[in-house]
Order: structure tokens, then sequence, then C-alpha cells
């Protein structure tokens, strides 16, 4: 197997989680990416070697091989290969509805980005999965369920992931508030009707839904109408008026700024993108 390795992932019209790009690199001493935001999730597990991962200005972590790094999507950071013990490492990019609180059940986030194994054996097990990754990049669906796959091994096996909870009224709430979206999300729907429709007072509900899901219920709504439209823009011919009417936008303005705001560049140009 080649030193250096990068692939995108073929198919990008999943809601809930999806992948843009992985691959390795074994870098050389002193390399460094950054300081530079990004647009999605990374994750980057060091097979060997050493080296600094920075986040902001004045957090730093010096990491070793067995250990993992997660990039949070908007947040400067810089990561850097060791002069005299540079290292190689696995990444992957990957972003979806439902990766906030994947990541969140695992302890890891903003606050705290590093991958602590509780054994040895855990570390080795999410090494093998995204090593796996590289072997199978032909399969798009078993890349996806690999991805599935290594976000159970991190919540299973993080020293830093929350403690297990059993299925709550709270969880159900949100379940329902969420197949509703999914049918109605053309429409406008506000709080208020989510609130109802779950007989809860509006503000409880959107405490509950924020502490489940890490978003808003309305920025949740923004996403999931966003996601759709990038399936529409990328799998059928309709056009950006078309589209912008199909995921509840009347006005294509309106549409294009939302559209812009979640995913950094333009529905136009999103599509020329995706569609070379």
């Amino acid at each position: 197997m080649n030193e250096n390795h990068t692939y995108i992932f073929q198919r990008t019209n999943y809601t809930d989680l999806t992948i843009y790009q992985y691959g390795k690199e074994k870098c050389a001493p002193l390399l460094s990416c950054g300081p530079a935001t990004h647009n999605h999730y990374l994750l980057h597990y060091i097979l060997e070697g050493r080296g600094l991962f920075t986040v902001g200005a004045d957090r730093y972590y010096q990491l070793k091989a067995g250990q993992a790094f997660l990039i949070c999507p908007k947040y400067v950071t810089t990561y850097t290969a060791d002069k005299a013990d540079p290292w190689t490492y696995l990444w992957i990019e990957f972003d979806g509805l439902k990766v906030p609180t994947f990541l969140s059940d695992a302890g890891l986030g903003l606050k705290h980005p590093i991958y602590i194994p509780q054994t040895e054996a855990d570390t080795l097990e999410l090494r093998q999965l995204m090593l796996s990754m590289l072997q199978n990049h032909d399969s798009p669906l078993r890349l996806l369920g690999t991805m599935y796959w290594i976000l159970e091994t991190l919540i299973r096996t993080s020293s830093t992931r929350k403690p297990s909870k059993a299925d709550n009224l709270q969880d159900f709430y949100v379940h329902e508030a969420m197949m509703y979206i999914e049918r109605h999300y053309n429409q406008d729907i506000t709080v208020a009707q989510l609130a109802g429709w779950c007989n809860l007072d509006r503000s409880y509900f959107g405490k509950i839904f924020k502490n489940t899901m890490l978003v808003t219920p309305h920025e949740y709504i923004l996403r999931y109408r966003i996601n759709t439209a990038c399936d529409l823009l990328k799998n059928t011919d309709l056009s950006i008026g078309e589209i912008s009417a199909q995921v509840g936008y009347e006005n294509q303005l309106h549409f294009s700024r939302a559209f812009k705001k979640i995913t950094g560049v333009p529905p136009r140009d999103w599509k020329k993108q995706n569609r070379d």
C-alpha cells in the first residue's frame, strides 16, 4: 500500500450521515496544516509518530500513535508533524444531521477533541475500521456502514463517553418531532406547531430538542431542507427555482441565502461542483 491516499466519496445524498473524503498521509517532519477552518468534521487517527494539534490560539495537544483527534466545523485549527518522529495518520471528512449527537455521546467535540481509548484493544478496533475504508473504497454503501461502525466504536470505547441511558420520554418526543419534520419539511413549520404535535409547552419542547439533538428545532429544519435540496441538485434536472419550492421556500433568494449559510456556497455553484 502506498504511503499517501485520498479518496472522494461518490454519493453525498444522505442526510443523517455522509462521508466527503478520506485517506492516509505520511507526513514530512514539521509538515503543518493550518491555521484553517473546515466546513465539515474531520477525524484523524494516528498510526505512528507524533504531532501537535492546536485549537484556536491557546489549546495545545501533544499526540501520539493510538490516539485520534477531531476537528469541528468552522473553528480554526492547526496540526503539525513532529520534527524527529513525524506522524502518519488516517483521516475521514464527514457530516450529517445525526453526527453532533453521535459525537456528543462519545464525549467528543470542540471542548474535548481528543479520542483516548479505554483499552489498547479499543484503539486497535478503531484503527482496523479506518484502515478497512482504504480497502473498500469501491463500495459506497459499505463505506457508509463502516462509518456508522466507527462512530459506534467511538461511543462505546472513548474514555470520555457519556454514561449510557435507557430510552426515555424525552427521546420519544424528539423522535416524534423528527418524524413530523420529515413529512412536512416543505411546509411552513413553526416550533409552536412541533410542540403542539407533541402536546408540550413550546419552551420546554425547544429545550429537550436541543439537549437531545444539539441544535434548535429551527436549525434542524433548516439543515433537513438544505440536505434534501443537495440531493435534488445532485440527482435531478430540476431548476433551482423548482427545488427551492419543493423544499419549502417560495422565495428563491431566501433559499439561496439559507443554502449558502449551511454549505458555504450558492446552490448553483454547489450543483456545478457536485455534478462535475
